[in-house]
């Protein structure tokens, strides 16, 4: 992550690449501490650290794929949105958006979960310096996307 602070997480949109990394990468510094200070290399603190390494590996790659399925779906309704009023019948375009919807829902739901989940295995450190408490803390859901696109519509990005 870099050194300048970025605006706070208040929404699932917001969280970006950047972030799910930068939380990995605080993670994983902070368990090379904890096998540098291991009493032997086998030891509980190793494998602890270990543990912990798989679990984060597990959880940033899903949430990275999550990441990119929603741009993908983004992009996709994007260009849809063009030319889907013309293909469509009567009906046709307003089930492609609910289906979308139910699904971006979902994904978003599922993005939220992973995040709360490294939120989760960084908890213990998080009264440290590097610990960027504006970006990564709890997100407000769902409950506030409807600001989120707001947001994104009145900055001219596509949501």
């Amino acid at each position: 992550m870099t050194d300048v602070r970025r605006t706070a997480l208040r929404y699932t949109a917001d969280i970006t690449v950047e972030d799910i990394d930068g939380l990995a990468g605080f993670i994983e510094r902070r368990v090379v501490l904890l096998r540098e200070a291991a009493a032997r290399p086998a030891g509980e603190e190793a494998l602890v650290g270990e543990a912990l390494t798989h679990t984060v590996t597990a959880l940033t790659g899903s949430a990275r794929e999550v990441l990119g399925t929603l741009a993908g779906h983004a992009a996709e309704a994007a260009g849809a949105t063009s030319g889907a009023d013309e293909e469509s019948g009567p009906g046709g375009r307003d089930r492609q958006v609910s289906g979308f919807d139910e699904e971006f829902e979902e994904l978003m739901a599922r993005l939220s979960r992973l995040w709360r989940y490294l939120l989760t295995a960084a908890e213990a450190w998080s009264h440290l310096p590097d610990y960027d408490v504006a970006r990564w803390r709890l997100d407000g859901h769902l409950d506030a996307e409807h600001e989120a696109r707001a947001r994104w519509s009145e900055a001219g990005q596509a949501w």
